[in-house]
């Protein structure tokens, strides 16, 4: 049995990627925005534990998380921590204000740098792994898209340079492409667009991805992977 942290555990990608392992047998602790969204995911999902943060306050996630990344080192470790959390809003650099940029850097990348930096003694101790659920926009910046795509290149770098500095441990970008999460929805409402369920990956098919990544023998490491609908 091997133990994993998933941040945005509550819906999407997160939700689904938890509900697999924790059926595979694996002890899964998760994180969420709000107490009482943790509570419906461990419920639902059957979490072995799990702490809420808000990610748009990256000052207070250190001392909110505390207590479950210590629990987590005297449990002997972490076999992989897994980033599904993020933000996304659309709009033209023209019409994107300083707030909705902030909140997009803030949540993707200053958010996940500082989970991933508290994550680091528990994940050494078992030459855990890490995924990034990045994006396409992540490879390739997209018009009206530009502060998550922004976010997304700055996750890149920041996977790049931690695999550099800590080479005992798997580090994965994973860029998928368009899914049907409430994500999804969203933004195609913001776009004044359809939105059409078959057109999308399934969350699931993106969770058994990232759980084939998390479970690769420690002989070799997948550093990046991109997932597209098909025909698309």
């Amino acid at each position: 049995m091997s133990r994993y942290l998933i941040s945005g555990v509550s819906r999407g990608i997160g939700r689904s990627l938890a509900r697999a392992l924790v059926a595979a047998g694996h002890e899964v602790f998760g994180l969420a925005r709000s107490d009482a969204s943790l509570r419906s995911a461990r419920g639902e999902l059957g979490l072995s534990g799990g702490a809420a943060a808000e990610l748009g306050q990256p000052a207070v996630i250190a001392e909110a998380l505390a207590p479950l990344f210590s629990e987590l080192v005297d449990a002997g470790g972490l076999d992989g921590l897994v980033h599904a959390a993020g933000v996304i809003h659309y709009g033209a650099v023209r019409d994107t204000g300083a707030e909705e940029l902030a909140e997009q850097l803030t949540v993707n990348v200053t958010a996940v740098a500082e989970l991933s930096r508290l994550a680091l003694p528990a994940l050494r101790q078992r030459g855990g792994a890490l995924v990034f659920v990045n994006s396409g926009s992540g490879l390739v910046s997209r018009s009206e898209l530009a502060g998550y795509s922004a976010s997304k290149f700055a996750v890149r770098a920041l996977a790049d340079a931690l695999r550099q500095e800590e080479p005992g441990l798997r580090v994965t970008s994973l860029y998928p492409g368009p899914t049907a999460t409430d994500m999804q929805r969203a933004l195609r409402h913001s776009q004044s667009l359809p939105y059409r369920e078959g057109d999308y990956l399934r969350p699931e098919t993106v969770a058994g991805v990232i759980s084939s990544i998390l479970q690769l023998p420690a002989d070799g490491v997948i550093t990046e992977l991109s997932l597209r609908p098909t025909g698309r």
